[in-house]
């Protein structure tokens, strides 16, 4: 399971070394790592995290024993000629250390803990949405690549049926419509084909930007644009949701925090008991003179205006208002959940459709193809079959893509997206 620890250990290694060599080959897992480690808003999500600790600590350093100490040196020349000048020196320490306050600063650390917990559980948020952002566009370049893959092959065969379109011509077996007819498609083909290089080279970037190295040196990804089944009820998903969701635990945090800044303010017209101790050096030559002081003080807030009454509301209201945001997340987790796993299934179902499709589409063009060769069939049988095929392969390829970005999605839903490191 991905925590706070194991990116901040990502982020020593990665920045040890280059993410990306010159030529290398990453896996998912890889580009993954690089993310967590590299992507700004990782790295900001984590300072957040450093900040909630910090101030943890000041809210506990209320209830720590507090020492200060001072000196000071004068000299000193009356006013009056009669009295001679003289050194004035001065020095003291002094202990204080707040007894009780009915609970009050207590009240406070919990209401801060929980903020800082729920600091850590919005980093977990971030690297979920930073590791589906990797996923999808890592599987965008694939899917570009595939989309490049077939233009070049609709261009071959294009080409081919030019040449072929260009021979029957010149032996007088077809008209001069079958060449220009040729033409025109190859030309269309060649155009689809910058158009998917062009779609190709922004994946590219865009896989770059989403692992927070916009800079880097080119390099390849690991083939993975496949079928593997992933067999989960949509109940289970749901119940894996509401458990490891790190923005819902986040938000129950916050709520948490709320109840306890209700207790805080409630205290806030509470007396306040601490005790103090204090040394002084004082004098004008060495040894100086000793003293010292101990005690105890009271602190009661006697009139204020109201002051805890009305923050006692805006606390109250406060916490409604997190419980309020909290429901409201539960819901939209749930239609997360339901939307990714319903575009689970329809990609899945898809995926066997398309492939069949190839297999029509490639059978139809050989049998286009074919009759044209045997001259009994015309060029545009040809041209609507190579189309048919290429739409085929197309959509197969975005099948594929669609499913494996719906699992990303699911598993971000789910809360998962990043504990697979």
């Amino acid at each position: 399971m991905l925590s706070f620890a194991l990116v901040v250990s990502l982020v020593s290694r990665c920045f040890a070394q280059e993410p990306i060599a010159q030529g290398e080959v990453l896996t998912l897992q890889k580009c993954l790592q690089v993310a967590l480690a590299r992507h700004p808003d990782v790295l900001a999500a984590g300072r957040r995290v450093e900040s909630e600790i910090a101030r943890t600590g000041q809210v506990a350093a209320a209830d720590r024993i507090k020492m200060d100490a001072s000196a000071s040196y004068a000299r000193r020349s009356p006013a009056s000629a009669v009295e001679r000048t003289y050194d004035d020196y001065t020095a003291n320490v002094a202990l204080s250390q707040k007894i009780s306050d009915s609970g009050r600063n207590a009240a406070q650390l919990r209401a801060q803990s929980e903020m800082t917990d729920a600091s850590r559980s919005n980093f977990m948020d971030v690297a979920e949405q930073v590791a589906y952002g990797v996923r999808e566009a890592y599987f965008g370049v694939l899917a570009a690549k595939r989309n490049v893959e077939v233009a070049s092959e609709v261009v071959k065969q294009f080409e081919e049926h030019l040449l072929q379109a260009q021979g029957f011509y010149e032996a007088g077996v077809a008209p001069r419509f079958d060449v220009t007819k040729a033409q025109v498609d190859l030309s269309n083909a060649k155009l689809e084909l910058i158009r998917a290089e062009s779609a190709l080279e922004l994946a590219w970037r865009t896989l770059d930007n989403a692992m927070g190295v916009p800079r880097a040196p080119n390099y390849d990804i690991e083939e993975a644009l496949t079928f593997e089944p992933y067999e989960i009820s949509m109940d289970d998903a749901a119940s894996r949701a509401y458990s490891h969701r790190p923005d819902l635990k986040a938000m129950e945090a916050q709520r948490r925090a709320a109840e306890e800044s209700v207790t805080f303010a409630a205290k806030g017209d509470a007396a306040v008991l601490s005790l103090f101790a204090a040394y002084s050096f004082q004098g004008e030559n060495f040894p100086l003179e000793e003293g010292w002081n101990t005690g105890l003080s009271v602190s009661i807030p006697v009139v204020d205006g109201r002051l805890v009454q009305n923050q006692v509301k805006e606390a109250q209201a406060n916490l409604q208002a997190a419980m309020a945001d909290e429901e409201s997340l539960r819901q939209k987790v749930l239609l997360e959940v339901q939307d990714a796993y319903l575009s689970l299934v329809e990609s899945r179902e898809r995926i066997a459709v398309a492939e069949l499709g190839v297999r029509q589409a490639m059978e139809n063009l050989e049998l286009a193809t074919g009759r044209y060769a045997a001259g009994v069939g015309s060029p545009i049988e040809v041209t609507d079959a190579t189309v048919s095929y290429r739409d085929a392969q197309n959509n197969h390829v975005q099948a594929l893509y669609d499913y494996n970005v719906a699992h990303a999605a699911l598993l971000k839903a789910m809360g998962e997206g990043a504990s697979l490191l």
